[in-house]
């Protein structure tokens, strides 16, 4: 039996280490890389730092390879967000319908998102080989040897390469979450429709699209933010190479701060953090405009 003292203050007790293992591992090396970001603490006088203003964010914005990653970290970003979100919906449909076994067909496309990344980089860098590799003994066989490439040395398709491993990974659950919306709608509004004379198509806009804006808006927010913070793909499969070709912003801190520079990198996290939190804000704030209550 607790006392009354205690069975008054129980919920707090039952949170409290929760709160302090989130509080040690997220809000403080938060709070700490937001001062961080405002000296030059670096492996060079590690005792020492010193606040320096303004004047990391400055760096960086005069860096020709920071300039890199951002473009890169868009580019990356936008590939996978428009093909995850078309191609993800397109499947939910398809599975949603009478398809014969599409449990199975779920579990396959799911299955990709459960592993590591980093480990998944491994074995598509023995996928893109170009010699042996069977993407382009692939081309070959089938007549098309002109499409066999490097692909993760050519700095013109080194960056699509990693793009299309990303989709592959993630896609599928990209597709449960649209399954889940899907899944939602009254089956009413459909019959209500056919009994109407409404074509699929017809359906699709006014019925399917519009009451599953919810989950669109989800996945919209999650491939943006995947795709920002993407590090375990390009580490795995180039590092950022070759010659900066898919430097993105995860691998520019991650080198940043393994340099020793320690204020720096912690400047590029706070402008990326910054960063996505606006253009998640405002992407959910848009797609709520947008949802429809039944």
């Amino acid at each position: 039996m607790l006392s009354k003292g205690t069975s008054k203050h129980y919920s707090v007790l039952f949170v409290l280490p929760a709160f302090i293992l989130f509080s040690l591992f997220f809000i403080l090396p938060n709070l700490s890389g937001f001062v961080m970001a405002f000296t030059d603490w670096s492996s060079y006088y590690p005792l020492s730092p010193g606040f320096n203003g303004w004047r990391n964010f400055q760096d960086l914005f005069a860096s020709p390879v920071f300039a890199t990653a951002v473009r890169n970290t868009i580019y990356f970003t936008a590939v996978t967000t428009a093909f995850k979100i078309v191609f993800g919906f397109l499947m939910a449909i398809i599975l949603n319908n009478g398809v014969k076994f599409k449990n199975t067909y779920r579990t396959i496309v799911f299955a990709p998102f459960v592993f590591n990344p980093l480990v998944i980089a491994y074995v598509f860098s023995a996928l893109y080989q170009p010699d042996y590799g069977p993407v382009n003994t692939f081309l070959r066989f089938v007549g098309l040897d002109f499409m066999a490439q490097h692909w993760l040395t050519d700095v013109k398709y080194a960056m699509l390469a990693i793009c299309v491993m990303d989709i592959w990974i993630s896609i599928g659950a990209i597709i449960v979450i649209f399954l889940t919306g899907l899944q939602s709608v009254p089956q009413e509004f459909y019959e209500a429709a056919t009994v109407d004379g409404a074509g699929g198509f017809q359906k699709f806009v006014h019925i399917t699209l519009p009451l599953t804006i919810y989950s669109l808006s989800i996945n919209t927010i999650l491939c943006l933010i995947g795709g920002a913070k993407v590090f375990g793909q390009v580490y795995g499969l180039t590092n950022g190479g070759p010659a900066d070709a898919t430097q993105v912003y995860g691998t520019f801190i991650f080198k940043s701060f393994s340099s020793g520079l320690f204020g720096y990198s912690a400047a590029a996290g706070l402008l990326f953090t910054v960063v996505i939190s606006l253009v998640s804000f405002l992407t959910l704030y848009l797609f709520r405009r947008l949802e429809v209550e039944y």
